[in-house]
Formats: structure tokens, C-alpha cells, sequence
């Protein structure tokens, strides 16, 4: 059942209702009486980090919170390591490793104008 809804958070919902359309093809309504319930479901399979953020958001608004089945495995795989995969446009992004002190020191004692190094 849908609690009394303010404009942040049917802004919210309509955000989610977007970005599940896109991942999974899936039409919700929002005059649906089970759209919480639904948007749960379909939130708990996505991959993607922004959607989990915005639901996240939307427990918090409502002031409810909902089982989420994922959190306990990831309770539970604590000592491993979580890879997390940048998506730009669809496509996979490659992690670059962090600049060292020594290639930040170099790259700062440069200054290069129009393509010409300058002192």
C-alpha cells in the first residue's frame, strides 16, 4: 500500500519507474497498489548502482524499511574484495590505477599551452 506521497518522492519513483523500463522493459504504474512491492522485486535483480541509491532514498522518505535479499550476502562476503564496474553509454569503462606521488609531481612541473610545453 502506498503511504501518502509528496512531490520528492513521486519525483523519485518516477526516476526508478525510468531507469527499470530501461534495464528490464517492464511498465510500472505508479496507480498500481503494489508498486512498492514491484519496484522492490525489480530493484533487488538490477545492476545498476544508481538505481539501488535511488531506492535507497526512497525507503529513507517514506520512512519504511524493505528486506533486501543481497544485503545479507554481501553481510556475509565482507573479506572479499567488491569490484565495481563504471558503465559509460553501455560500454564498460577500464579501472585505471591511482597516479603515483612521483607521476603527479612530473605532470605537475609541466604546463602545456595550445599542445607546447611552457616553463
Amino acid at each position: 500500500m502506498i503511504p501518502n506521497l509528496s512531490k520528492e518522492m513521486i519525483d523519485l519513483m518516477q526516476q526508478l519507474r525510468k531507469r527499470i523500463r530501461s534495464e528490464f522493459g517492464v511498465d510500472l504504474r505508479l496507480s498500481q497498489p503494489d508498486v512498492v512491492e514491484r519496484l522492490l522485486e525489480l530493484v533487488n535483480k538490477s545492476h545498476d548502482q544508481k538505481t539501488l541509491l535511488l531506492f535507497a532514498d526512497l525507503e529513507d522518505m517514506m520512512g519504511i524499511s524493505f528486506e533486501h535479499p543481497t544485503q545479507e550476502k554481501q553481510e556475509s562476503s565482507d573479506q572479499h574484495e567488491t569490484i565495481i564496474r563504471r558503465v559509460y553509454r553501455g560500454q564498460v569503462i577500464e579501472e585505471r590505477p591511482a597516479r603515483n606521488e612521483s607521476q603527479a609531481k612530473s605532470a605537475s612541473g609541466k604546463r602545456i599551452y595550445r599542445g607546447q610545453v611552457v616553463a
